[in-house]
């Protein structure tokens, strides 16, 4: 049960960090960011 559950934890925080690159890479080119979410926000 604790596998299944580090499991999507890690799995959640991968997903998070893979939308902060778009979050910083669109801040970087000048993108006005209104909202950072997860999925359809």
């Amino acid at each position: 049960m604790i596998t299944a559950v580090a499991s999507i934890v890690i799995f959640f925080l991968l997903i998070w960090i893979h939308e902060l690159g778009h979050f910083l890479a669109a801040k970087k080119v000048g993108i006005v960011v209104k909202e950072f979410s997860i999925g359809f926000g």
